[in-house]
């Protein structure tokens, strides 16, 4: 019980303050609401604006890495590929001498 005595008390607190910060900003405040609405429009739109170009940047950037980390790969697919085909032809040809080298009893004719 004393544990949620003191939540409410520092909630309390917090709302209180919270309110008195309020009617001193009213009191003190440099502009009407009106502009001050219009201000914080005005920003509110610029940091959009901001936002949206910084969030085009890094896709931009995002972009240009996976298309450099594509290209990475895919080079590196076509050396194994190439690796693999070479070994893959390289015992083909130890398979024929061998089977070559196999003497047969009979020919066919």
């Amino acid at each position: 019980m004393k544990t949620f005595r003191f939540v409410l008390t520092i909630v309390a607190s917090l709302v209180i303050g919270g309110l008195i910060g309020v009617g001193v900003a009213l009191l003190y405040a440099p502009q009407s609401g009106r502009a001050t609405r219009r201000y914080l429009r005005s920003k509110s739109e610029a940091l959009k604006e901001r936002a949206l170009e910084e969030v085009e940047h890094t896709r931009s950037k995002a972009r240009g890495k996976l298309n450099k980390a594509s290209k990475r790969l895919q080079s590196q697919a076509n050396q194994m590929g190439k690796q693999l085909q070479d070994k893959v032809e390289d015992r083909q040809t130890a398979l024929k001498d061998a089977v070559s080298s196999i003497p047969m009893p009979f020919k066919r004719g």
